[in-house]
């Protein structure tokens, strides 16, 4: 695994305890709420980003295989619709999604669309996005 990868791996998973920890500690409801808002928000930039992943992948042969960009599409829809549904039935959406893309990381990986390195970064990483979601969800200001 790139250097490179795992520490900008890790650095994406601050912004998710962060908002966590505001959205379920924050001394004030609209600190809590706040922390919800960055929460949701910050996740569907990341899901979108994890689609973009494979756009990229697929964009990368001749010809391009269309249901591989229509599946990355996907991801930035489900992070939208989770965005407007949200409270506790967008946050379940979202984690689904994450769930959904960490599934589709592992296809890609074993027909050789993505390195062999990139479902060892993705499963812990989804593991701290899940435990965020599904927190503030259960126990947060929403």
């Amino acid at each position: 695994m790139p250097a490179m990868a795992l520490i900008l791996g890790i650095a994406s998973a601050i912004p998710f305890a962060a908002a966590t920890a505001g959205a379920l500690f924050g001394h004030s409801p609209a600190l809590r709420l706040y922390g919800y808002v960055a929460l949701i928000s910050y996740g569907a930039c990341v899901l979108s980003f994890l689609g973009a992943v494979h756009a990229g992948a697929a964009l990368r042969e001749t010809p391009v295989p269309a249901a591989r960009l229509a599946t990355a599409a996907a991801a930035p829809l489900l992070a939208w619709l989770a965005l407007a549904l949200g409270e506790g039935n967008g946050l379940l959406l979202m984690a689904a999604g994450f769930l959904a893309v960490l599934a589709y990381d592992i296809v890609a990986t074993r027909r050789g669309w993505l390195p062999a390195w990139y479902p060892r970064l993705r499963w812990p990483l989804t593991g701290v996005t899940l435990v965020c979601l599904l927190a503030v969800r259960q126990l947060g200001p929403v």
